[in-house]
């Protein structure tokens, strides 16, 4: 006790002492491994596994990570633990450090979450090629699992590869209709295609099912900031669109046929 003592007492200080730059997940893995692990786990793995679903469930990052990193110290093949862990470090903005944690636990118990988890990870990085094959995996094992379905569509946009990116989060969709994320992810695609219309609509959507969801990754953006985004980028692309100048032109000259008529019958008088 008194160890654990000491350990969140030094955690609640890094906490309050975090140098600008330094996230929480580098104090919490430092501040949190048990300093022996040769005697008898202080209790279950199923424990810490409770524990730390809570502390997600609550989006309290560090305690999460407090929580995964002393249960994998115990149990260190422990794959809910790992992914857990990892999930965590993902919402906190270590990417990297996720996907390695997630792939320890792949191979330990491989299930379709597993491989949505590190899929995500891949996108935070960058890597759709690697994403999308991680969404083709879990797929493969449970295609009635949508999150694996929505990474495929994100992947596949960042591919360039629209029509079927679009295909792929309308069957996330389907599984799910009343998903914030799916509908945001579809605004996103929209958008990419040049379709402000139906992207302004899917955002919307989004928004009204849940505004304030747990983003996929802290960079990700929320559907309020895209359709922000959205709605200045369309406006200024219709502003300088032909139709739009010829338009003002015919305005103009309807003006100047007013403003000639109007001399005209003065000179008249």
């Amino acid at each position: 006790m008194k160890n654990l003592t000491k350990i969140l007492i030094l955690s609640l200080l890094m906490a309050c002492l975090l140098i600008p730059g330094m996230d929480a997940a580098s104090s919490a893995g430092v501040s949190s491994a048990p300093a022996d692990t040769t005697g008898t786990p202080p209790q279950e793995a199923s424990v810490y596994i409770m524990e730390a679903k809570d502390a997600v469930a609550a989006t309290n990052w560090t305690g999460a990570l407090l929580i995964t990193t002393r249960g994998v110290a115990w149990y260190p093949e422990n794959s809910d633990l790992l992914c857990l862990q990892g999930y965590t470090y993902r919402k906190v903005g270590q990417y990297q450090k996720s996907v390695d944690i997630v792939s320890r636990a792949i191979p330990l118990d491989p299930k379709p979450v597993r491989y949505a988890n590190r899929g995500y990870g891949y996108l935070a990085l960058g890597n759709n090629f690697l994403a999308l094959a991680d969404a083709d995996a879990g797929i493969a094992l449970d295609a009635t699992y949508p999150v694996n379905w929505g990474i495929r569509a994100l992947a596949l946009q960042g591919m360039g590869r629209n029509a079927e990116s679009l295909g792929a989060v309308d069957k996330a969709i389907y599984l799910a209709p009343e998903s914030a994320h799916y509908w945001h992810v579809k605004g996103r695609i929209l958008a990419a295609g040049g379709d402000c219309a139906g992207a302004a609509a899917a955002l919307e959507k989004s928004m009204a099912f849940d505004a304030n969801y747990v983003l996929a990754w802290p960079g990700f953006g929320s559907a309020s900031e895209n359709l922000a985004s959205l709605n200045a980028t369309c406006s200024a692309a219709h502003a300088s669109s032909p139709q739009a100048t010829a338009k003002s032109s015919l305005g103009w000259l309807a003006v100047i046929g007013v403003i000639g008529a109007v001399i005209a019958t003065g000179m008249r008088k």
